[in-house]
């Protein structure tokens, strides 16, 4: 798999895919996906003030789902001249572009519009029911 430092200059669809790879590297469950594609489509359709494009609800949805495994982490172990261990972290992070959002959101979503027809009418009706969560204190 590409490192994040190393996806500049790459086309969005190659990129798209790279992020999608890294959800598989990282053992996220593919119901976590449908959950989250769910909740978002519901959150918007929810939202009087959200826009209605398809495109938005796209984009947020790798918004969200991008966030679960972006990224390269490396560390390190070096010993300075004392001879002291020290441990050195690198955290770097793809830039999400607009169209690698849109292309990877296309992706995610493409295969749960059956879910997202069926399910969020009654997603909206239980929280209708049961109110919206409180934040934890």
């Amino acid at each position: 798999m590409e490192i994040a430092t190393r996806l500049k200059g790459m086309s969005a669809r190659k990129r798209a895919k790279i992020g999608l790879a890294r959800l598989r590297a990282e053992g996220v469950p593919p119901q976590r996906i449908v959950s989250i594609v769910l909740a978002v489509s519901a959150l918007i359709k929810a939202d009087a003030t959200a826009p209605r494009a398809k495109e938005f609800r796209t984009v947020q949805i790798c918004k969200a789902v991008h966030r679960l495994a972006s990224g390269t982490h490396r560390v390190w172990v070096v010993e300075d001249h004392q001879g002291r261990k020290r441990q050195i972290e690198m955290h770097a992070f793809p830039k999400s572009t607009g169209r690698v959002l849109r292309e990877m959101g296309r992706m995610l979503e493409e295969p749960c519009d059956w879910v997202i027809e069926k399910h969020v009418a009654g997603v909206l009706a239980h929280r209708q029911r049961y109110g919206r969560p409180r934040a934890a204190s």
